[in-house]
């Protein structure tokens, strides 16, 4: 039996929830920044536009300046990660009640397995998605609205949901896969961007139309392996495994841009340093040690610096990671120039327990860091800091993967 695959896509997820949570901003146009308060917002970027933004050409991404430009009117709103975080467990229960797993793409985007629960019969995958759509409007609130695709793998799925929006719902049956799939421009293809698109317009496709034509042997030649994704993709195969189980990260890394430029060297090492314990407390929790640091600066006008280094031993602590970031920063970046944005994370991930050592002060500082860590875990995050970063403060991010009180 040929699996349904289910994919949900929430519309404006960040403005939406905002104008659940307060009613004076239904029916208008606003914009969720990154972070920030008050003129602090001036330098973030829209992470999302309400429906009513976009229509008046606001869209994700713009620079907050030049969405009040283009826009004077614009409400701009500070975004608050613990609220979109609840709706996002919301959906994510509603996903499992009515599924036979769940794939978590982003913070409002998901694909589900619903061959078993449907009965393997896509009027019965269609009554789910209009169930999903009620639970949805019942515990996350009317205007938290999502668009669902149903199709029988992730890469169709997704691109039945985005072919109707806002809150569309779309099934695509086996039969109609093919006629599906040629009517949408190539780019709206989850894997093909502009430059691969660039790449199949040199070889004559800009259709999906056209790119079925090409050799199964020229696309192998132009991509390699992903020749064999584009050839089979074009004719609406794809991978249909929805995966419910975490994998293992390749790196653990916090990065965040100022409200303000950091000028001097005092400034930086503060705001590492705290970088670098957030980043050590996620790597001791998770059960794993890291072998390479990498460390990157972003200046005004988003031109930046980075480059990492291999660590002849493990580290587990922050400040082992914060020396190594500097000595990365000290050669790559330009001292003349005011950062933006800090980053830091590391790399060659293992798994196991911080490491016993032969070195009594080491051992020592171990000992430390657990009783630190279980304190975190019973309390959470910001439970302690070190007095050299007692002054910084870091808001939250309000985009990707998870939400900074989450890890």
């Amino acid at each position: 039996m040929s699996k349904i695959i289910l994919h949900i896509d929430f519309n404006s997820f960040f403005a939406s929830v905002e104008q659940q949570a307060n009613p004076f901003l239904r029916g208008k146009a606003i914009a969720v920044g990154g972070k920030g308060r008050g003129s602090q917002l001036h330098r973030t970027v829209v992470t999302t536009a309400s429906k009513e933004a976009k229509a008046l050409g606001i869209k994700t991404a713009m620079a907050s300046l030049s969405a009040l430009k283009q826009l004077p009117g614009l409400i701009m709103v500070s975004g608050d990660p613990k609220k979109y975080s609840e709706i996002t467990k919301r959906f994510l229960a509603i996903l499992r009640k009515h599924a036979d797993a769940v794939e978590q793409f982003s913070t409002d985007e998901a694909s589900a397995d619903i061959t078993v629960a449907s009965g393997g019969d896509y009027f019965g995958a269609t009554i789910i998605a209009q169930m999903i759509r009620e639970d949805i409007k019942k515990q996350c609130g009317t205007h938290c609205t999502a668009s669902i695709g149903v199709a029988p793998n992730k890469v169709m799925a997704k691109l039945a949901a985005e072919s109707m929006k806002p809150s569309g719902l779309t099934v695509v049956r086996p039969e109609h896969l093919l006629d599906f799939v040629a009517a949408q421009e190539l780019q709206a293809i989850c894997g093909i961007g502009p430059r691969i698109a660039e790449r199949l317009e040199r070889l004559g496709a800009t259709t999906v139309e056209s790119l079925r034509k090409l050799p199964i042997e020229l696309l192998r030649k132009e991509f390699k392996s992903y020749g064999d994704w584009l050839y089979a993709i074009a004719r609406g195969q794809g991978d249909d495994h929805v995966s419910d189980e975490d994998i293992d990260p390749k790196s653990i890394g916090h990065s965040y841009t100022f409200p303000y430029d950091l000028e001097t060297d005092a400034e930086l090492k503060t705001n590492l340093l705290a970088l670098s314990d957030k980043v050590a407390w996620r790597l001791r929790r998770d059960g794993f040690i890291g072998t390479r640091v990498s460390a990157y600066v972003r200046y005004q006008g988003f031109g930046g610096k980075g480059a990492q280094q291999q660590l002849s031993d493990p580290i587990v602590d922050g400040l082992d990671i914060f020396k190594n970031a500097w000595s990365i920063l000290e050669r790559v970046r330009n001292p003349e120039k005011p950062v933006r944005l800090l980053g830091v994370s590391i790399s060659g991930l293992i798994k196991t327990p911080m490491m016993k050592t032969l070195i009594p002060k080491r051992n020592k500082m171990h000992r430390t860091l657990e009783a630190l860590d279980t304190l975190q875990e019973r309390y959470g995050n910001n439970v302690w800091r070190r007095g050299a970063t007692m002054q910084t403060l870091f808001l939250e991010r309000t985009s990707g993967w998870h939400y900074d009180h989450e890890v």
